[in-house]
């Protein structure tokens, strides 16, 4: 009996708590949170991010200057590429990358060696680079700052081709600095636009393996020879695009963007004698100039979260 009395004691003590309890814990009109606020993602988050893809139709062009002849070579390519976009919009500031490859190229070459022009279709064209970029002047609606990037160019439009005095392809290093801005028109439209200044690139190419029959070069009879290209150029770039968003997620651009390098190069050229091929032969040659430039029209898709 005492034992019942007991439990019935504790049970209206329970009973009893239920309101404060409650109280405590806002059940009128619902439970307090497991977490605190923090935990939460703020509607004001300042990142944006954007991915995409672009197409460029683009028109390029290289071209070296030995002792008053020239090599030149021009195409015609439609390039594929990933870009992404993060900004911070409480510091003004983002950061930006792309990549892309030629999935299609045809052209033609000259060389001071053969008569009239050569066509070719293939080869490698591609690059990638990032850039940070700080925009601290203007309004919510218009930005404008500064940039600082670096990219990669891979260009070597048909690998059979007589390039650059036989040089498969350039392998261009690029430092980037210039200007961003930015134009948020309305909910609708947007303008981005960069000029940027390349102070330093660094060129580099070489050949693979000719083998060729016995020839006397520099008192050897050699029958093996092979080259690299060596520069320290500079340029600069620029592009122009207008957006359309015709939802809160997603963007429609179109633009153009044009991207130019030229410089002072050395060639070595490397023979192997025919009879022994540890004896070697090289000579120095100074490239007048290396021309390396890359134009034409973009258009982007991109999701923006």
């Amino acid at each position: 009996m005492s034992r019942f009395i007991r439990l019935t004691a504790a049970a209206a003590t329970l009973i009893a708590a239920v309101p404060a309890l409650a109280a405590d814990y806002g059940m009128y009109p619902e439970l307090r949170p497991a977490y605190p606020d923090e935990w939460a993602l703020s509607e004001d988050n300042p990142l944006r991010f954007e991915v995409g893809l672009r197409y460029w139709y683009s028109r390029g062009e290289q071209s070296a200057e030995l002792g008053g002849e020239t090599v030149s070579a021009t195409d015609t390519s439609h390039l594929l590429e990933g870009h992404f976009r993060i900004e911070d919009l409480s510091t003004n500031s983002y950061l930006d990358g792309m990549a892309g490859y030629a999935i299609a190229t045809d052209g033609e070459y000259s060389t001071a060696a053969a008569p009239g022009t050569v066509r070719f279709e293939g080869g490698q064209i591609g690059y990638a680079g990032a850039d940070f970029g700080y925009m601290p002047f203007g309004t919510d609606t218009v930005r404008i700052g500064g940039l600082i990037g670096y990219q990669y160019n891979r260009e070597s439009p048909d690998m059979a081709r007589a390039e650059l005095f036989d040089i498969d392809g350039l392998n261009i290093h690029s430092l980037r600095l210039g200007l961003t801005a930015k134009a948020e028109l309305s909910d609708m439209f947007d303008v981005t636009a960069e000029l940027a200044g390349i102070p330093y690139a660094h060129i580099w190419g070489s050949t693979p393996e000719y083998v060729f029959p016995d020839t006397t070069v520099g008192g050897l009879v050699v029958n093996r020879a092979t080259g690299e290209l060596n520069g320290a150029a500079y340029g600069g770039s620029a592009e122009l695009m207008v957006g359309v968003h015709p939802t809160e997620n997603f963007t429609i651009r179109a633009g153009g963007r044009a991207w130019l390098i030229k410089g002072p190069a050395t060639a070595e050229v490397t023979s192997y004698d025919a009879a022994n091929p540890s004896v070697i032969n090289t000579v120095g040659l100074v490239v007048d100039e290396v021309l390396y430039r890359r134009l034409g029209a973009l258009v982007e898709v991109t999701g923006r979260f």
